[in-house]
């Protein structure tokens, strides 16, 4: 075989290799974009489900806090409503006692003494106005021996009862925190029913 003939065959043969490398080379390089661009989008779909999992949180947190906020501020209307009513209570309450005040504070204390043999102690404002000819009327009326302890200066309104050592709370704000803890439910159903 000539030598031309061998350096055409030779000739040939690499420009067939090169054709097969080159192509080779394109499929490879196909095949990796395809997989680069894959992982790409495979990315950024899982960056996208990443942010909106952390958005949807944000939005869960920024709802449990807005929530939050507006129960303390329901909380603390309510809270105020209760004061105000509690202190309204307490001057109705007052007013009332006061419309028959020696007949109420009669029956209160009947209604509180156990042995009738008790020491009671009146605030400054039952002292003035009802005295102790107060509880000698009282001991005549219903056969007590109840004996005037003094004035209780540190009591608003109302009566300390001491018995055996034991010293009963007979303030008039007692008597309407008693009533108000009694009734607190239904007084709660009727403010703040919703």
């Amino acid at each position: 075989m000539p030598l031309e003939d061998i350096l055409k065959k030779i000739e040939e043969e690499a420009e067939l290799k090169k054709k097969r490398i080159l192509e080779e080379a394109r499929a490879k390089a196909s095949a990796q974009l395809e997989r680069a661009q894959k992982e790409i989008e495979e990315e950024a779909e899982q960056l996208l489900s990443k942010r909106r999992r952390e958005i949807e949180l944000e939005v869960q947190r920024k709802i449990a806090e807005a929530r939050l906020t507006g129960k303390n501020e329901i909380g603390k209307v309510k809270y105020n409503v209760w004061e105000k009513l509690h202190q309204e209570l307490v001057e109705a309450f007052i007013k009332k006692v006061e419309a028959k005040e020696e007949e109420w504070c009669r029956d209160f204390l009947v209604s509180q003494v156990v042995s009738g043999d008790e020491e009671v102690w009146m605030a400054p404002r039952e002292a003035e106005i009802l005295g102790n000819g107060f509880l000698k009327k009282l001991n005549q009326e219903k056969g007590f021996s109840l004996r005037f302890g003094g004035v209780a200066k540190d009591l608003e309104r109302g009566f300390l009862l001491k018995r055996g050592g034991m010293v009963v709370d007979l303030s008039f704000i007692s008597v309407v925190e008693d009533y108000i803890r009694k009734n607190e439910g239904k007084i709660s159903a009727l403010l703040f029913e919703d």
